[in-house]
């Protein structure tokens, strides 16, 4: 990442008095509150005149909650009053009322749907087995482990990693086409195209981790998917032909929110097995929701100390597993 990253700002949920902002984070303090001489102005009650700054350390960004009067989380995490944690891209930043998406330049690979053909199918298979999606590219990779189940010869290890792939990626497919504007029906209608697309190609895929990454494939498949439904609308229903899915900025906005949130409950599923049943709930009360440490202790019968220890350690647990996830699946 360079000296000064580009960062770009987008509100997913939230009211449209802001929608998005990009800059280069340099020397100067880059605040977000709803005074005036805030960088960011979210004009709303519940944010504090000045409640985060972000700024760049050892080429890393930087958040951290100004003693805020609502708080501040990072991938539904809260900071501690004047706690700060580095920021990754497709982090999910909230404050008042606000989910914000964080893209920062050059901290993940890139992927795009721009470039990707309004035609073309939802999902292709050549004579070799490879699975295509946009202009002919091969399958986007991901962990081999799960495809590896899906091509499996035994009929139960097959549908073991069926289910699993469905498990993982059923919400993000579902959730990105009603953002794009399809009722629940049809956005199940779409959920069913992708998934049916990639079963029927599974046993013949070839992985290989050099050909990228399996999140930008799987967004293009499923928008393909997407613009399937509005073109097959048009004749039969009057659909009006000059409306189309949402700009793909709003797309790709809306994809990567679905896929984080995705990866933090995965990520805290698996956290939470690994503790007892009252450190997890003293974490979700205190870390999750900002129920004061005092009121928590009084419902898990532990010391305000031990909750605030107990959020520490299970916050920097979750925030290693979604690196891992990422890592795995982009």
């Amino acid at each position: 990442m360079s000296e000064q990253p580009h960062i770009t700002f987008t509100a997913v949920s939230g009211p449209k008095s802001f929608q998005t902002l990009a800059c280069l984070l340099g020397d100067e303090p880059f605040t977000i509150g709803r005074g005036s001489g805030a960088t960011l102005v979210l004009a709303d009650p519940s944010v504090s005149r000045t409640h985060a700054s972000i700024g760049v350390e050892a080429g890393r960004v930087i958040v951290q909650d100004c003693g805020s009067s609502g708080g501040t989380s990072v991938n539904m995490m809260r900071l501690d009053k004047d706690e700060s944690v580095r920021l990754r891209d497709r982090d999910l930043l909230l404050m008042g009322p606000w989910k914000i998406l964080i893209r920062i330049e050059g901290d993940a690979p890139a992927d795009s749907v721009a470039d990707e053909p309004a035609d073309s199918k939802a999902a292709d298979t050549s004579a070799s087995g490879d699975v295509k999606g946009g202009k002919g590219d091969p399958l986007y990779a991901t962990r081999a482990s799960i495809f590896l189940k899906l091509k499996a010869g035994a009929t139960l290890d097959r549908e073991l990693g069926w289910n699993e792939f469905a498990d993982k990626y059923s919400r993000i497919i579902a959730g990105f086409a009603r953002n794009a504007g399809l009722p629940a029906q049809e956005a199940d209608d779409v959920l069913q195209d992708v998934l049916m697309g990639f079963f029927r190609v599974s046993d013949r895929f070839e992985y290989d981790p050099k050909k990228g990454r399996f999140r930008g494939y799987l967004k293009r498949v499923t928008l393909n998917a997407i613009r399937a439904r509005h073109r097959k609308k048009r004749p039969t229903t009057g659909f009006d032909d000059t409306v189309d899915p949402p700009a793909e900025s709003d797309l790709d906005a809306a994809w990567d929110r679905q896929w984080t949130e995705q990866l933090l409950q995965r990520a805290m599923g698996e956290a939470r097995n690994e503790v007892e049943e009252r450190t997890w709930q003293s974490f979700e009360l205190y870390g999750v929701r900002g129920v004061p440490a005092e009121e928590v202790a009084k419902e898990t019968g532990m010391t305000p100390a031990a909750i605030r220890h107990a959020k520490m350690r299970l916050t920097r647990r979750v925030r290693e597993i979604v690196e891992r996830l990422r890592d795995d699946e982009g």
